[in-house]
């Protein structure tokens, strides 16, 4: 137990790796249902929806995840992202949870990792459908996609069968504001990154600044020093680069 728990942690604290060791990734998954691991009628929660490309390399990007019961959850896809084009390719994914801040920032911002690419070694296929598990979930959800349909012109609404549930054995959390101040200031840059250039968002984003510097105010008091301090301190540079790029 103690060798298993110590390559937990290894992991945890070094997300730069390419692999996973051997005891984490042969854990035995524990059965489990949505609601085990969180999930409500109608809430959106912010997951890691994980495909793959049509060259076979997995791709991953955060989506909010709605389950509309015990058995289907609804992903809303914009029709211009590759999660989209790979879902109506391929019809299945994963949806991947994952308490750790770091590695849904740089899934969140590829960019923000090495070679700015998304480190290949994070996945691995799946045993139920032809999509990539994220190696350092906490919970993976196999689904099948038995519906699409189109949500005005923009976007798509997808029908998930649960094929499978599967979580880790993990020791309880302490709540900590730092984790959830930081998701929130890292679902706003992706807004503000997508607004930025545009003459008429620019009062949404100054709204979406200011709601993500009172989140790094809030990180940087409760969690100093922290996984969580240098995810903020590396987002905000990268919003200021941003932009530098607009002033220019």
């Amino acid at each position: 137990m103690a060798k298993l728990l110590l390559c937990h942690c290894e992991i945890l604290h070094s997300v730069e790796k390419e692999y996973a060791c051997d005891l984490y990734v042969a854990r035995v998954g524990l059965a489990a249902k949505l609601t085990d691991l969180g999930f409500l009628k109608g809430m959106i929660a912010e997951c890691i929806v994980s495909t793959y490309n049509i060259d076979g390399k997995p791709s991953a990007a955060p989506m909010g995840v709605i389950m509309e019961d015990e058995q289907h959850l609804i992903i809303h896809l914009f029709n211009s992202s590759t999660t989209c084009s790979n879902i109506k390719a391929n019809r299945c994914a994963i949806i991947n949870l994952t308490s750790n801040i770091e590695v849904f920032y740089k899934i969140t911002f590829k960019e923000a990792n090495i070679d700015g690419q998304l480190p290949q070694g994070w996945f691995e296929k799946a045993k139920t459908v032809n999509a990539p598990k994220l190696r350092l979930a906490d919970a993976t959800i196999d689904v099948l996609v038995s519906d699409l349909a189109p949500i005005g012109t923009l976007k798509t609404r997808a029908t998930c069968d649960v094929e499978l549930v599967q979580a880790i054995l993990k020791f309880p959390q302490v709540h900590c504001r730092a984790m959830a101040a930081t998701l929130e200031a890292i679902i706003h840059a992706t807004r503000v990154r997508a607004f930025v250039n545009e003459e008429g968002e620019q009062k949404q984003v100054s709204k979406l600044l200011e709601l993500i510097d009172n989140c790094n105010n809030v990180v940087n008091r409760v969690a100093p020093n922290s996984s969580y301090s240098l995810v903020m301190a590396d987002l905000m540079k990268r919003i200021n680069s941003w932009r530098r790029k607009t002033e220019d």
